[in-house]
């Protein structure tokens, strides 16, 4: 490949990332942490259908193939779903901001506005909690393809379980900061419970995808 042709592909790989980067580096509040945990989860999914793809058609992985399919089609649908979480993730948190700013000088304007802050934050809650609950579809699926994918991409697999590791962990944050404001707390303690199973449930896959990695 001609040297104009190697810096015309690496031109057109920096400007695949978009401006997503640029938009989450602005000085506004969304996209924020709990968008970028969703792309995280979009990158982690598209890992593993790299995987899967350089494994499907080998003669050697011939016995597989029929799961390595049925895995990289839902690892194509979670990852078109997280990608729609990035977007979900910064509308739900501007729902909060505007539920903030309605009025609330009379007493009833206080009651609409604080019905409308609940509201928006049990939005802001499970939005995350989807995107953690879509992360951890994606690790498991990452974890199977650790066994049966092409072990010469064992390293991208590893790659793309710490990422979906990030996205649960990161969706986490933001679920507990606007748990602390949820006047149910039942519900509250309910979907704390929820997520501490997922972040326990991610670690162990995580470790399990390193050690072969190491191994």
């Amino acid at each position: 490949m001609s040297e104009p042709a190697i810096a015309d592909r690496k031109s057109a790989l920096s400007n695949s990332i978009g401006n997503f980067t640029e938009l989450v580096a602005a000085g506004t509040p969304a996209p924020g942490g709990g968008s970028v945990a969703a792309y995280c989860g979009v990158l982690a999914a598209s890992l593993g259908q790299m995987v899967c793809n350089l494994t499907i058609g080998k003669q050697k992985y011939a016995q597989a193939e029929p799961r390595l399919r049925a895995i990289r089609s839902e690892l194509e649908r979670l990852g078109a779903r997280l990608r729609e979480l990035i977007t979900e993730d910064a509308a739900s948190f501007e729902a909060v901001l505007q539920a903030y700013r309605l009025p609330k000088d009379s007493d009833e304007q206080k009651a609409e506005r604080g019905a409308q802050v609940q509201i928006a934050l049990r939005g802001a809650v499970d939005v995350p909690v989807e995107t953690a609950q879509r992360g951890l579809d994606v690790l498991k699926l990452l974890g199977e393809l650790a066994d049966i994918g092409n072990p010469n991409a064992l390293s991208d697999v590893g790659v793309g379980a710490q990422l979906a590791q990030a996205a649960i962990r990161g969706a986490s944050y933001n679920v507990s900061v606007n748990l602390d404001s949820i006047s149910d707390r039942v519900a509250a303690d309910n979907r704390r419970e929820q997520m501490k199973g997922m972040i326990e449930q991610s670690k162990t896959i995580a470790e399990q995808v390193e050690a072969k990695l190491k191994a």
